[in-house]
């Protein structure tokens, strides 16, 4: 459960973006890090193993690598280009899981094939995979009251309520991306969009 075969090659890839230091570990930015612990710890699968510039954990119930990419956010491209590389996944059998502030937090958007919006993160993966036909799972982490403080923002800690509405929250899209692993990819969007705040 807890490493590949070395001949193995995963069907599915997930992908929780952040960034790696204790000091961003709460960080809105992190939000695809703490997402991925979350479904790691339902998963019973332990996400250690350095590889791709990353630490990895191989679902084996879903044959799924989970990665957390050691990059840090604006190279993330770099950790999700080698493993698809690696193990000849295709963009469309990529999850990538990442802040938004665009979205309020307690909700979550999933969607395939867009654009980058801005992130970072994001462009990096985009630009390193040549294409943007992968899936997203987007988590909201609000917007800052005065627009020019986002960079401040999105590494400011979530609060105490914040990381409570998120427990709940991560429950939820961690039972959509069930469904995905499971072959059910209209019906995880649909479920993940379907979401209502707390």
């Amino acid at each position: 459960m807890f490493g590949l075969h070395k001949t193995h090659k995963p069907a599915l890839l997930v992908a929780g973006l952040g960034n790696p230091e204790k000091k961003y570990l709460y960080t809105r930015h992190n939000a695809g890090f703490l997402f991925l612990s979350a479904v790691a710890d339902r998963a019973g699968c332990e996400i250690r193993k350095k590889q791709f510039d990353s630490l990895t954990g191989y679902w084996e119930e879903h044959d799924a690598l989970l990665m957390m990419p050691l990059t840090y956010m604006n190279l993330s491209g770099i950790a999700v280009h080698a493993a698809a590389r690696k193990y000849r996944i295709a963009p469309h059998d990529i999850v990538i899981v990442h802040d938004d502030m665009d979205i309020p937090v307690g909700r979550a958007k999933f969607h395939f094939n867009r654009s980058s919006a801005g992130h970072k993160g994001i462009e990096s993966i985009i630009e390193k995979l040549g294409t943007r036909e992968f899936y997203r799972i987007r988590i909201g982490i609000g917007k800052p009251g005065n627009t020019g403080d986002t960079i401040d923002y999105v590494l400011s800690e979530f609060g105490a309520q914040e990381l409570k509405s998120l427990e709940g929250l991560f429950g939820k899209i961690s039972d959509g991306l069930l469904m995905f692993l499971g072959g059910e990819r209209q019906k995880a969007m649909e479920f993940i969009n379907g979401i209502k705040a707390e």
